[in-house]
């Protein structure tokens, strides 16, 4: 008797696990992947459609038994009544006639102005002010001489006076880079050349020795212009140190510089080039 084989025709899995060992276990799986797959898409319709009539019953449940669910308080969103009036009715307050007010005169507070712009306007004297038997206001005012003061602020009083002391003088040295103007000599930088052409003689040493070269100097240009605290910084010898030193202190007074719109020292670095022609 020739055996029955399986009616079942080898599908993609039969073909990839052909050489393969089937009894491992990876075959087995994915042979049981589409059985599984559809048991969790049973499972998980079922628990939608459960979801989906549990509140239908839960309904259905309340109705049926109108004891099993607690009612809500109910609130109602409206306007708030209206307090219930006291018992006890307060009459209005009587009006009460204020005091008879003494006489003022009008105070005028001084203000400065230019003169053509000084309104004409009717004032009082002083003496007048201070012989009168008037307080003095901010009007012109009659009433009765005998009634008592008024607690109102008096025009004339501006409060304590207050004494400024004078800003401390500012002596520090600024730089360069720190001031707002720098201090210029007198006709610009062209005339402090020909000022230093002019003045500078050269030292008989340096022109016997063929010195040559740029002296750099050192200066504060004070708050007046004048020129103080003359200091070498670079030298070359055979005394053009000392007489581009003797030609600076000799300047004349400089534009000072300001910073804060307020004159101050500023120090300031000038080459003076020696060279022989």
């Amino acid at each position: 008797m020739v055996p029955v084989k399986s009616a079942r025709q080898p599908d993609t899995l039969d073909i990839v696990f052909e050489y393969r060992n089937k009894d491992y276990g990876a075959y087995q799986l994915r042979r049981a992947y589409p059985r599984h797959l559809a048991r969790a898409l049973t499972i998980g319709l079922l628990l939608v459609t459960f979801g989906l009539i549990l509140p239908g019953l839960l309904s259905a449940v309340s109705k049926a038994f109108p004891g099993a669910e607690a009612e809500a308080p109910t609130v109602i969103i409206g306007e708030i009544p209206p307090p219930a009036p006291d018992k006890m009715i307060v009459p209005p307050p009587k009006p009460v006639t204020p005091p008879p007010a003494r006489p003022t005169q009008r105070f005028v507070p001084p203000v400065v102005l230019i003169d053509n712009e000084v309104p004409e306007e009717e004032t009082t004297p002083v003496d007048v002010l201070i012989d009168s038997d008037k307080n003095i206001g901010k009007s012109n005012q009659d009433g009765d001489p005998e009634a008592p003061p008024t607690n109102e602020p008096d025009p004339s009083d501006f409060g304590p006076i207050v004494e400024y002391s004078p800003a401390p003088e500012d002596n520090k040295v600024y730089e360069f880079i720190d001031v707002n103007k720098m201090p210029a000599f007198p006709g610009g930088e062209r005339e402090l050349l020909i000022y230093l052409a002019k003045n500078i003689e050269y030292p008989a040493i340096a022109r016997e020795n063929n010195i040559q070269g740029t002296v750099a100097l050192s200066f504060i240009v004070n708050k007046d212009g004048s020129i103080s605290e003359v200091t070498v910084l670079k030298e070359i010898g055979g005394g053009c140190a000392k007489e581009a030193v003797r030609v600076v202190q000799g300047m004349p007074k400089w534009s000072p510089g300001e910073a804060n719109g307020n004159p101050v020292k500023v120090r300031f670095v000038l080459p003076v080039r020696f060279q022989l022609q």
